[in-house]
């Protein structure tokens, strides 16, 4: 059986600037950084062995303090677990975006898959290349708990496909808050059991998420 803990990067300058990131970057804040700690002392007990992130910084800061957490020689890097390219939006300030974008942003609200954004990546193309990894992985660890840092849609959407959800389904799925944990087990007969879902209780109250961070991103 593999575990794998799925779980998101800390928070980032642009996460309280409530700017759209995507495969641009901002730096982890120091309030980012005690969460990836934090985190990071969560999961001494787990017995992970190896840790993969996204190659975005911000991934990769939190995967790298994890990683001195844990005591592990290194991380390892993959595009597949990138943040959903936001195209053209990238950069901007979200509540910017809805006043300029007001009829694309209607449709966003009842399903983001639906909307294609504009130089961008689809929902579906991200679920795909992130699933695929996650499979290669099933195939190259076993009997391991493992542990991947990655972003928020990409996180949902991957939370999503191992819990049978369909894409356009929105309102049960939990979000993923900055360090949120996910435990999930692969089973060598194909099954996907759910052990923890979107949790951040390792966050102190003083560094839980904060208020006014846009969920899409």
């Amino acid at each position: 059986m593999l575990r794998i803990i799925l779980t998101r990067h800390g928070e980032t300058l642009w996460n309280i600037e409530g700017r759209v990131q995507g495969f641009l970057d901002s730096p982890l804040t120091e309030k980012g950084k005690i969460q990836a700690r934090l985190l990071g002392k969560r999961l001494k007990k787990e017995g992970i062995t190896k840790i993969y992130s996204s190659d975005l910084a911000r991934a990769k800061g939190t995967a790298n303090i994890i990683r001195d957490e844990l005591g592990l020689p290194e991380i390892l890097l993959n595009e597949a677990l990138r943040e959903l390219h936001f195209g053209e939006w990238e950069g901007k300030v979200w509540w910017d975006l809805r006043q300029k974008h007001a009829e694309l942003f209607s449709i966003w609200d009842t399903g983001p898959h639906q909307v294609q954004i504009p130089g961008g990546e689809t929902m579906e193309e991200v679920s795909e290349r992130a699933w695929n990894f996650i499979q290669a992985l099933r195939k190259k660890h076993t009997n391991e708990t493992i542990c991947l840092v990655t972003h928020g849609m990409t996180l949902q959407l991957v939370v999503k496909r191992a819990l049978g959800i369909p894409l356009a389904q929105w309102e049960n799925v939990p979000w993923q808050h900055n360090t949120a944990v996910n435990i999930f087990e692969f089973h060598k007969d194909g099954t996907i059991q759910p052990i923890l879902l979107a949790d951040h209780s390792h966050l102190e109250e003083d560094m839980q998420p904060s208020g006014g961070i846009n969920k899409k991103e």
